[in-house]
């Protein structure tokens, strides 16, 4: 098999009948980090919306128990899609999943901010940094894929094309993002989480790594530091020099599996989610910050008031 030559049989698919079986070759067999990657990211952009801010928040779940909350949030979408969305198993997966979301007060409009965040964030990121572009039939296929998704979640008024995606979160963030006392603590919280991920002794070059590819606009809500425009370059170009360099690199053969350090022998659909899920008692709502500050207080960054 050539580098190429998975994605020459990917073309010969009908995205919209075939959307499951080109997802599951682009995301686990042609671009598994950058897809990985790029919907991770999608945690920093989730922090603009104070209401997401402080649903995710009040739950304590990133503050007691952060890494099993990242790879919960990971395994459930993974879980359901290597099982595929119409199966048996992948309906149980998103059964649970609903279940736990059941719990909390999520508008529709949030629901779709973090839908729309991750579908986005993975395109751009692949585009920007894989080895080689998507082509329209994988761009198709993970749109009608996150779209099913979503569905089956229950979400309602779902974009119907990547171009809806983009200028759907592109309007959100500009109608509803604005700055908010929890935003820098919960995003903190994330940067953590990746950190851990990175070998020992990288852990803050690449928080600052990821702070340098936050767009301007989300950076300042999120009061994050700006980093300098060599430091951004140099990270951008070191992005793109590996991308460059998978291309000569043989073609994957074996799927990507997930390896959460949160379940090191393995995972199962009981384990997954918070223990209240499992038959424990729904845990009280922490308060977020000063519990004298709503999540519509929210308005200019001391960062960026400094300033």
């Amino acid at each position: 098999m050539g580098r190429y030559s998975r994605l020459r049989y990917i073309q010969t698919l009908d995205p919209e009948r075939d959307y499951e079986e080109i997802f599951a070759l682009t995301t686990r067999y042609e671009f598994p980090w950058d897809y990985n990657t790029g919907y991770s990211f999608a945690f920093v952009t989730d922090f603009v919306i104070p209401t997401v801010t402080h649903e995710l928040a009040s739950t304590g779940q990133f503050a007691h128990h952060s890494m099993k909350r990242y790879d919960d949030t990971m395994l459930f979408p993974f879980d359901a899609h290597r099982h595929g969305l119409e199966s048996g198993e992948g309906r149980a997966t998103i059964r649970k999943l609903n279940k736990i979301h059941s719990h909390y007060g999520i508008s529709n409009q949030d629901y779709l901010h973090i839908l729309a965040g991750h579908l986005v964030c993975a395109v751009d990121w692949i585009n920007a940094y894989g080895w080689r572009p998507l082509c329209d039939n994988e761009v198709r296929a993970l749109v009608l894929t996150h779209r099913r998704l979503g569905q089956l979640m229950g979400i309602k008024d779902i974009p119907e094309t990547y171009e809806q995606f983009k200028r759907w979160i592109d309007n959100d963030i500009e109608e509803r993002g604005r700055w908010h006392y929890a935003n820098s603590t919960m995003v903190g919280y994330v940067l953590g989480i990746i950190a851990g991920l990175c070998p020992p002794g990288t852990r803050a070059l690449s928080t600052r790594a990821i702070v340098s590819l936050i767009d301007e606009p989300v950076r300042v809500m999120l009061d994050q530091p700006k980093m300098p425009a060599w430091f951004t370059a140099a990270v951008r170009w070191g992005l793109c020099s590996r991308g460059r360099a998978l291309r000569f690199f043989p073609p994957r053969r074996r799927p990507y599996n997930r390896t959460p350090r949160s379940y090191p022998h393995g995972w199962s659909l009981e384990e997954m989610g918070p223990h209240y899920t499992r038959g424990g008692h729904h845990p009280a709502r922490e308060p977020v910050g000063s519990p004298h500050r709503a999540p519509e207080q929210a308005g200019t960054s001391p960062r960026k008031a400094a300033r």
